[in-house]
């Protein structure tokens, strides 16, 4: 190995020993949704409207909006890979990519974005980490470039969430209006220094949440510079996407109950068929009757053998006529019964008693004196 090589070589490793570049260990977000959220997986090229030189990280689309001014033009997209020879680490959050979008003389309105699924109502958060880099002379400090603050592209980054999970239709779409967005970080915020007081630009953390309104969300990365200088850049590095799913609403669980004693089961019985009751027969009012007055009794005096005198002839205890009890009063069967056996009984006697006088008149003498 020449001498001139080892020289370039122990610039260059003394020029990053000065500088403290941050190096944040691989999964140090628990439970992250996020796919190739590292960007350490793997990358692909162009599609999607995108021109064929574009190269995005696997499991993640892009989008860029430009003809909105006369310097907005369509963001260009690399993956810095620091393994390849010409690419500097301080451009890396962790690992050996990260995602890097920019225009040159230009400015751009673009990013990346991601569709998760989650569990509708979910309180969902996304982060990922940013490095500005920007302005019009960039100066070379101890072999990196920092941003020109005097001239910047006053370049603005932020992290979205649609919480109704719509993606752009196309690369040169932009996000659903009801995206939100975190606080933006303006290059001139993100200027640091490293261990040795010379100017860094630092990487900023971004950080968003919201509520799912549906069972997926889609994560943005966005850059935008306001003005088209010669340099206007971003780097994205470890994103992290986490949830917490709504907790189910609290049912009032039913107190057990204690079951009654058991009971020997009654002895089944025949049960008698229902007889049919006949319908009660109309009876005809009853008809008021009086009772009857009582009979009057006659003394019926027998003729004697021989009568006193022939003017007794003839003489005979008439029945008289037994009134009725109200005239013009009606009757039951019964009654008028009770008066014809009256009225049979006295003729019967009076018959009898002519009878025997009859009888008596006969068997006398006839007087010869006359």
């Amino acid at each position: 190995m020449s001498w001139r090589k080892i020289t370039v070589t122990l610039s260059i490793s003394v020029a990053l020993a000065f500088h403290s570049f941050p190096s944040v260990a691989q999964g140090t977000c628990p439970g992250n949704r996020a796919a190739n959220a590292t960007f350490e997986e793997g990358s692909h090229s162009g599609g999607n409207g995108l021109p064929g030189n574009a190269v995005v990280a696997n499991s993640w689309s892009a989008w860029s909006v430009w003809g909105y001014s006369d310097s907005s033009r369509q963001a260009e997209f690399d993956v810095e890979n620091i393994t390849l020879t010409g690419y500097n680490p301080y451009h890396v959050h962790s690992g050996n990519f990260s995602q890097k979008f920019s225009t040159a003389w230009g400015t751009h309105n673009a990013g990346l974005y991601q569709r998760i699924a989650v569990p509708k109502g979910s309180a969902v958060t996304f982060s990922a980490w940013v490095q500005i880099y920007t302005g019009q002379d960039p100066a070379l400090v101890n072999g990196i470039y920092v941003s020109d603050l005097d001239r910047p592209g006053n370049y603005r980054a932020y992290v979205g969430v649609d919480p109704t999970g719509q993606e752009p239709g196309n690369a040169g779409s932009p996000p659903s209006p009801g995206t939100v967005w975190s606080n933006p970080v303006i290059d001139r915020e993100t200027r640091s220094t490293d261990a040795t007081g010379n100017p860094i630009d630092a990487w900023v953390q971004l950080k968003v949440s919201a509520t799912a309104q549906a069972d997926h969300v889609t994560v943005f990365m966005r850059g935008q510079p306001e003005y088209g200088v010669h340099n206007n850049v971003s780097y994205w590095d470890d994103a992290c996407f986490t949830y917490v799913a709504p907790k189910a609403v609290a049912t009032a669980t039913p107190k057990p109950t204690v079951p009654p004693t058991a009971r020997p089961p009654a002895p089944a019985t025949a049960t008698p068929e229902p007889t049919q009751t006949p319908p009660p027969t109309a009876l005809p009012d009853p008809t008021p009757t009086e009772p009857a007055p009582p009979t009057p009794t006659r003394a019926v005096v027998a003729p004697t053998s021989a009568p006193t005198s022939a003017s007794t002839l003839g003489t005979t205890a008439v029945p008289t006529r037994v009134p009725a009890a109200t005239e013009g009063a009606e009757g039951g069967p019964g009654l008028l019964l009770v008066f014809a056996a009256v009225w049979l009984a006295a003729a019967g006697l009076v018959g009898l008693n002519l009878t025997r006088r009859w009888r008596a008149r006969r068997s006398r003498p006839v007087d010869s004196g006359q």
